[in-house]
């Protein structure tokens, strides 16, 4: 196998930012005087679109109310990344750097709509060369739009990208995208394929090795 470009899911391959996100809920759902369920946690984690998730924690509010909470909530995510300051994945920032080196292209392919933020947290913003977000595409994970457009904005072919991924509807989006997929995760899942390729760490040499890309430096 010949890949020639690594395309990254963001929360929760390179950014630990479920516990963020989850506090900037709450704490906008708080000042509206309002209930964050657990189910809408449950989404959260499961890497649920903003206007999903507040969807699920208040599936009966006005659409002005909605507004108002997906408006307010990335500002009380910035806040809260402000003060705790990096939040990246164990690994994460050293795949990046060793990807660089190696002048391997990359994208950040996400549900996220402020993606930004947390790349530029980790100090990575401007080493990632395109980066999809969830108001680039009509259709989110598992749909495979947002992988088919970073491909196309890389100019590489999608069956010579490699995805890294940690849930199962961005497995299936990059699959259904016609690229190889490695799955990140603390436990391998059930409805993972056996010979389906599985990560409990971010190694930047096992991914070159696997690229058949040549290590620099």
């Amino acid at each position: 196998m010949t890949t020639y470009a690594v395309l990254f899911d963001m929360d929760g391959v390179l950014v630990d930012s479920a516990g963020l996100h989850i506090r900037a809920y709450e704490q906008v759902f708080e000042e509206a005087r309002l209930s964050f369920s657990g189910v809408a946690r449950e989404a959260v984690l499961g890497g649920a679109a903003r206007s999903r998730v507040i969807e699920i924690a208040l599936p009966m509010a006005g659409s002005e109310v909605k507004r108002r909470l997906a408006e307010a909530k990335p500002r009380a995510l910035r806040r809260l990344l402000d003060r705790e300051g990096d939040c990246s994945m164990k690994g994460a920032k050293q795949m990046v750097a060793a990807l660089v080196r190696a002048e391997v292209p990359m994208a950040v392919v996400t549900n996220s709509l402020a993606p930004h933020v947390w790349l530029q947290s980790m100090g990575v913003a401007d080493q990632i060369q395109v980066v999809i977000t969830g108001g680039d595409v009509s259709s989110p994970k598992p749909s495979p739009e947002g992988y088919n457009l970073a491909a196309e904005r890389l100019g590489v072919a999608p069956n010579r990208c490699l995805a890294i991924e940690d849930s199962h509807d961005g497995w299936r989006a990059a699959t259904a995208a016609g690229m190889d997929v490695a799955l990140f995760g603390n436990a391998r899942p059930p409805w993972l394929a056996p010979r389906a390729w599985y990560m409990d760490r971010l190694d930047a040499s096992e991914v070159l090795q696997r690229c058949n890309i040549e290590e620099a430096g």
